[in-house]
């Protein structure tokens, strides 16, 4: 069968509940969030920050050669300002071009980047520079944990989506033919840069994919996030945006903290990502992740809604958040292939698997279900629409 679904539609729910303590105030143009992992870093946001980052990695008292590692897309893009601000910081930069897509998230590229710093000799008191997006950084931090077993990091994302999401936490990967993120390592960054002015650059489409990460981040206990958004959806032009950027990595932070090894907790933050990856795989990635991200979740939302108690009411007001973010909610891709690709899913576990299913307000739950339990809800879940 094709796991398609059709959404009843309605006027969505204004949330009223608040943020914890540790979410960072509104309207404020610069942000600096703490991730308290081992070690711990900093996570700054800020407008214009692309130009001083040169004078950043002298207070983080990196002394090496940075490398920067960017993409044909980004790096024509951002590279030149990137070096200017490193060489006004007295440092001597190379940088690494690889090609821009999906493709280049593999082990094959992640070789050829590892035989550039063994070639220009870079040693373990140098550092790596991730400046791109989703792509650019797991290659990056993944090579930074691998070369002399292990070097420096740090993150520039460039991405809606790597902003929000993939530059923190530490988790880093290259893809395998089985799956997504198959042969990786944890390898948290020194710091993370996101300058929101980048994403004025910035394909519509890559846009609109970082906001299925986004809407991800309304059902993790961040229900005033979901009211702001359901009230005033995102985009480019939007006056909250370094505001959404700021709660979104907060969440994460706290998150991650709590579970920086992803034995627990942190699984929460693959809501919709479970099913994603076999979309993604499916369509040899062409499909953007976020949009994959965004079915996934509605998938999960739907299974929610018909057997883990997710009101109809919050249930209709998630597909219209994802619809108002133009982001999609229905595959013709085969349940049978997502249900396989899920086996060999990084949450699964033998004969079970761990799923991350809304099921309130603003919140989610880890549900571990046997892999043909799994396929038996999803199949009556899809049947009663």
């Amino acid at each position: 069968m094709k796991s398609s679904l059709h959404h009843p539609t309605n006027e969505s729910v204004t949330a009223t509940h608040t943020v914890g303590t540790e979410a960072p105030a509104l309207h404020s143009d610069t942000r600096r969030i703490v991730v308290h992992t081992e070690p711990a870093y900093t996570v700054h946001i800020e407008h214009g920050l692309l130009a001083t980052v040169g004078h950043h990695m002298r207070a983080l008292a990196v002394t090496g050669h940075p490398v920067i590692i960017t993409d044909t897309h980004v790096g024509p893009l951002y590279a030149d300002s990137l070096v200017s601000s490193l060489q006004a910081a007295d440092y001597e930069p190379l940088v690494y071009t690889l090609p821009a897509g999906e493709e280049s998230k593999s082990p094959e590229q992640l070789l050829h980047i590892l035989n550039f710093l063994a070639d220009h000799c870079i040693t373990r008191r140098d550092v790596l520079i991730a400046l791109g997006g989703g792509v650019v950084g797991d290659i990056t931090g993944f090579a930074a944990a691998t070369y002399m077993r292990g070097i420096a990091y740090v993150q520039i994302p460039t991405s809606l989506l790597a902003m929000v999401d993939s530059s923190v936490g530490g988790k880093t990967a290259v893809n395998l033919p089985a799956g997504k993120n198959l042969w990786g390592a944890f390898k948290q960054p020194r710091a993370v840069f996101c300058d929101p002015d980048v994403l004025h650059t910035l394909p519509r489409e890559e846009f609109i994919g970082g906001c299925g990460e986004v809407v991800k981040y309304t059902f993790l206990d961040n229900p005033a996030l979901l009211g702001l958004l359901t009230k005033e959806p995102l985009t480019p032009q939007s006056s909250h945006l370094t505001d959404v950027i700021a709660q979104c990595v907060a969440a994460k932070a706290r998150i991650v903290a709590a579970d920086e090894t992803e034995q627990g907790q942190r699984q929460l933050l693959n809501l919709g990502h479970t099913l994603a990856h076999g979309l993604e795989k499916y369509s040899h990635y062409t499909m953007p992740h976020g949009y994959a991200v965004a079915i996934g979740i509605a998938l999960m939302a739907h299974l929610g809604f018909t057997h883990y108690g997710l009101p109809a009411e919050e249930y209709r007001q998630l597909i219209e958040l994802l619809r108002a973010h133009h982001l999609p909610v229905t595959t013709e891709v085969p349940l049978d292939y997502l249900l396989e690709a899920a086996r060999h899913d990084k949450k699964s576990h033998g004969l079970d698997v761990t799923i991350i299913v809304p099921t309130s307000h603003g919140h989610s739950e880890r549900i571990t279900v046997p892999h043909a339990t799994l396929a038996e809800q999803l199949t009556a879940s899809l049947s009663n629409v």
